[in-house]
This record gives structure tokens, C-alpha cells and sequence, in this order.
């Protein structure tokens, strides 16, 4: 297979435009033919393709420079809408819970050869969109929001392919919702795990492939190090981390811990930890704790008589 070596923008943007043609494609199959089954997934679809616009329009805006007001640039914006795209994918699974729940009581009449061609057929441009999509999900939550919508829609199509063999040879129209709830329930998974993700984004927490009390021995272990306190680890965005922490050092010119600052950086980087701030001092802070308490403090100006 020929590998796409274009930018995951661009990659996107084919994306976007084939499920675009996806959407009117099954829209048209489904008052064409009939089936609500194609109505309902090119209603899955069209959510998938508001999907992909908005992770297109936030990987291109997470690209502008940083500035005095977004002092981190824009990376979190993607966070931000792959939040969004995990809700997204929620609120699909619930409705293709309820569709399913009614067609148990009621199970609908199936036009099963335009259903089983206009199923196959999205079935393959799924599966080419999440191929263009495989190598950047694993480094952007963004995309990987994206992805999973794509790759929810495929596990859709394919459901709806094998239901429609299963009706066209036996006539069992519970074929249908079974497929349906099998479905559902791997696409909400798949949000659950992007909103989590997201939200620990958020909450500024460590990086999970990163263990905090590991980088503290490290950073303890640099010859001149006496302790770390008031340290901070987070994410900027699952691939950014970032670290703050006072380091104390022994009372000597800033000349002499030169050294020591140059080794902490390296450990640090080695880690995976690029952005730091380190405040190297010769005495406990206030509290001296590894991990200080902040307080919330009153409106700026608020206190003031």
C-alpha cells in the first residue's frame, strides 16, 4: 500500500471531504430507498463530519505563535474540541440506544440491497479516512477524537452490513438492533476515554506516562541537589509537558550551580519533560513542602478600602 505522506492537516482536510460525500451520498440512498437505517447513519455521519471540521480548524489554529495573552500558544484549543467530539460521541451512543430499543419493540421493513451497497460503500471510505488519520492519532488528542468518530462510523457501516446479510438470508429483523447496541457500546468507550483524557488535561494533572515520585528521585539524585519542593507537573497537552519547582542548592555563588542547573535539564528532557522552570535558592521556602498548597486569594483590589 502506498504510504500518504502528506501533513495531518492535509490528511484532515481529505477527511472532512470525504465524509462530506458520505453524508450526501446516504442521505440521498436513505430517502431513496426507504430505509431509516441509512437515515440514521448519515446522521451519525454528518456528526462525524462537524467532527472533522472542527478538529481541522483547531490543528491549524493551534499553529499561531504565542503571544502576550496566550502565553502557551493555542494547543489546548484541540483539547478543548476533542472534549467536545468525546460528548459528541456519547450523545451518539445514547441515540443509537433509544433506535435500537424501539426496533426491538417494533423491528422496521429493510430494503436490504440498496442498504447492503450504500453500507459497503461508506464502509470503504471510512476505513480510507481512518488509514489517513492512524499515524497522527497516537500524537494528538485532537485527532485521535477525530479518529475515533471515523473509526466509530466504520464499526457502524460494518454492523450494518453484517445485520442486513443476516435479514437477507434468514429474514431475523433483530439482527438490526442487536448490531446497533454492539455499536453503541464501543462508541461509548471510546468517548468516555477521550473525555477523560481531556479532562486531565484541564485539571492540569501529571502525564499519565510519567510518574511524579520517578522525576523527583531524578532530580534529587543530581549531585549538588539538596531537596525539590513546590513542584508542579503538567500537561499542556498529552504530548506538552510541562514542570515547575524550587530546588534547593548550597549557599554558594549562582556561578558554582551551574552545573547542577545543566544536569537537572538534562534528566528533565531526557523524560520527556521539555518546558521547565526551576528556582534554584539556598533555603526552605515558607511551608518547605514537596507539594505546596495553593490558596485562592481574594478579587485583585477587592480587600482594598
Amino acid at each position: 500500500m502506498v504510504k500518504f505522506t502528506g501533513k495531518i492537516e492535509t490528511r484532515m482536510a481529505v477527511a472532512f471531504g470525504i465524509s462530506l460525500a458520505i453524508f450526501v451520498m446516504e442521505l440521498i440512498g436513505g430517502f431513496l430507498s426507504g430505509s431509516l437505517a441509512l437515515l440514521s447513519d448519515a446522521g451519525h455521519v454528518f456528526a462525524d463530519t462537524i467532527s472533522l471540521g472542527l478538529s481541522w480548524y483547531a490543528l491549524n489554529l493551534s499553529h499561531r505563535r504565542t503571544n502576550g495573552r496566550a502565553t502557551f500558544g493555542y494547543h489546548r484549543v484541540g483539547i478543548m474540541v476533542a472534549l467536545l467530539n468525546g460528548t459528541m460521541l456519547i450523545v451518539m451512543a445514547v441515540l443509537i440506544f433509544r433506535e435500537a430499543y424501539e426496533r426491538f419493540l417494533a423491528p422496521t421493513q429493510i430494503q436490504t440491497t440498496e442498504l447492503l451497497v450504500i453500507a459497503s460503500i461508506g464502509l470503504l471510505a471510512n476505513l480510507a479516512m481512518a488509514w489517513l488519520l492512524h499515524d497522527g492519532h497516537r500524537h494528538s488528542l485532537n485527532v485521535k477524537s477525530a479518529w475515533l468518530h471515523i473509526l466509530g462510523d466504520s464499526l457502524a457501516s460494518l454492523g450494518v452490513i453484517i445485520s442486513g446479510l443476516v435479514i437477507l438470508f434468514t429474514g431475523w429483523r433483530y439482527a438490526d438492533p442487536i448490531a446497533s447496541v454492539l455499536i453503541g457500546g464501543l462508541i461509548l468507550i471510546g468517548g468516555w476515554r477521550v473525555i477523560r483524557e481531556a479532562g486531565a488535561v484541564f485539571l492540569e494533572m501529571a502525564p499519565r506516562h510519567l510518574d511524579s515520585d520517578e522525576v523527583l528521585r531524578e532530580m534529587r539524585d543530581v549531585p549538588g541537589v539538596l531537596d525539590v519542593h513546590d513542584f508542579h507537573l503538567w500537561m499542556i497537552t498529552p504530548q506538552i509537558a510541562a514542570l515547575a519547582a524550587h530546588v534547593q542548592v548550597e549557599d554558594q555563588p549562582l556561578s558554582a550551580n551551574e552545573q547542577t542547573f545543566i544536569e537537572l535539564q538534562n534528566r528533565l528532557q531526557k523524560m520527556g519533560i521539555g518546558h521547565t522552570t526551576l528556582q534554584l535558592e539556598c533555603h526552605d521556602c515558607a511551608l518547605g513542602e514537596t507539594f505546596c498548597h495553593q490558596l485562592e486569594t481574594p478579587e485583585h483590589g477587592k480587600d482594598r478600602k
